[in-house]
């Protein structure tokens, strides 16, 4: 369930999440921390299965009681989720790198780190405190559950009539410390991007010197314990019992898609590498348009999607008025609009000013400013100097860019040797 730290790419854990909408419910350290809607349905989920496990444990409570309890366990374990990634994140942030938030989603939860570690230990460090921290939060509530029931039910023999004994704290702390741990020593598998995967990593880094090389290899291992996992899952929705996971269809399923989620992250996360070392040293300004079209405030939006965007292949223009930048229109604004509207709106109602926008730099990272259009969910970034509009760097132009790069470098291939 608990994460890796996601170096500023795409999800992890097992997957790029995307800019699917998500919502913030608090800050701590500066880190925004949120909640993807899939994590409703694992929410649910998991609640449902608690309240049928307390139930059984409990014969004398009432449905009411079980459902209850069964919430409170499912939210203080998405707390220790957490805090599993608030301590990635924290150590990240005392290495000097920015985290852009936390979010919890359906396989649990991720950090979205900006860049990636500076050095081996580094990376080491961030990873390994994550299951130090899940593992340590379930010890804790072992041996917080050992004490309150040899309190209340001391001389009890059997494992049943001690469960039917405890009350709601013991029933919480009796299920939630092993889960921890098994989360804990989960992550510990050496698979990229799980926490232990990044440990493999900075072990290979340490030893070859090549980032490049250690996420190829701790990627591959990921990719492995992913397929593993897709195949654990359907031995197990075909009858079969699998040591620690067990057996049974909706178990399989579940674990297949763990594995799943697991190898395309590992795959995500090789191919960000490989955009990272193409990037490597390449800056805004090498790629941003400093000549292009602009639009004016003023004009209405059906002379703008009639002369300007079903004319030209551009899907966002800068807004100007009098020579000041003023924002940015884009085809993703007009799709909030109900083509009855454009006649009576103008660019100024339906652009995104310049104040809501996620800007660049001509001397900023190609990198770093790429992840800022992931990160935004756009197509474009303005590329702002002394407060004034330099240029504009489009996705699709660094897409092509590293499309045209892969072409020109690749080896070529040898002439063949005919043999009489």
């Amino acid at each position: 369930m608990g994460n890796a730290p996601n170096a500023g790419r795409g999800p992890t854990d097992a997957n790029a999440w995307g800019t699917s909408p998500n919502f913030r419910i608090g800050r701590l350290f500066g880190i925004d921390l949120r909640v993807d809607p899939s994590w409703l349905f694992i929410f649910v989920l998991i609640s449902w299965s608690l309240t049928s496990l307390f139930a059984s444990w409990h014969p004398d409570w009432t449905f009411a009681t079980s459902l209850l309890v069964a919430l409170a366990a499912s939210l203080v374990f998405f707390v220790s989720v957490l805090l599993h990634e608030l301590a990635h994140s924290v150590i990240a942030l005392a290495y000097g790198i920015p985290v852009r938030d936390i979010t919890l989603h359906l396989f649990g939860g991720v950090s979205n780190i900006e860049k990636e570690p500076p050095t081996p230990q580094a990376e080491l460090l961030i990873a390994i405190v994550g299951p130090i921290a899940s593992i340590g939060i379930g010890l804790a509530m072992i041996m917080a559950s050992a004490v309150l029931i040899d309190m209340r039910a001391p001389d009890v023999g059997s494992a049943e009539v001690m469960l039917a004994h405890l009350g709601p704290l013991e029933t919480l702390l009796v299920w939630l410390g092993p889960v921890n741990v098994i989360v804990g020593v989960f992550n510990l598998i050496p698979g990229f991007p799980l926490d232990g995967g990044r440990i493999l990593r900075a072990i290979v880094w340490k030893v070859t010197g090549s980032l490049e090389k250690a996420t190829r290899i701790a990627g591959g291992a990921g990719q492995a314990v992913g397929w593993l996992f897709v195949a654990l899952g359907l031995a197990m929705v075909l009858g079969l019992e699998v040591p620690v996971f067990g057996r049974g269809m909706m178990s399989g399923i579940w674990l297949a898609m763990i594995g799943l989620f697991l190898r395309n992250a590992a795959v995500a996360h090789v191919r960000g590498a490989a955009i990272d070392e193409a990037l490597a040293n390449v800056r805004v300004q090498d790629l941003m348009r400093v000549k292009g079209a602009f639009v004016g405030a003023s004009i209405p939006v059906r002379e703008l999607v009639d002369d300007w965007f079903l004319r030209h292949d551009e899907l966002a223009y800068p807004v100007t008025e009098g020579g000041a930048f003023l924002g940015i229109v884009s085809v993703d604004d007009l799709r909030k609009l109900r083509p009855d509207d454009w006649g009576a709106m103008t660019v100024r109602d339906v652009m995104t000013p310049r104040e809501r926008l996620v800007v660049t730099s001509p001397a900023e990272p190609l990198a770093i400013a790429l992840r800022k259009i992931g990160g935004a969910g756009v197509r474009q970034l303005p590329a702002l100097e002394g407060g004034l509009l330099v240029g504009m760097l489009y996705e699709r132009d660094v897409a092509r860019w590293l499309q045209l790069r892969s072409q020109l470098v690749r080896e070529p291939r040898r002439p063949r040797v005919r043999h009489a």
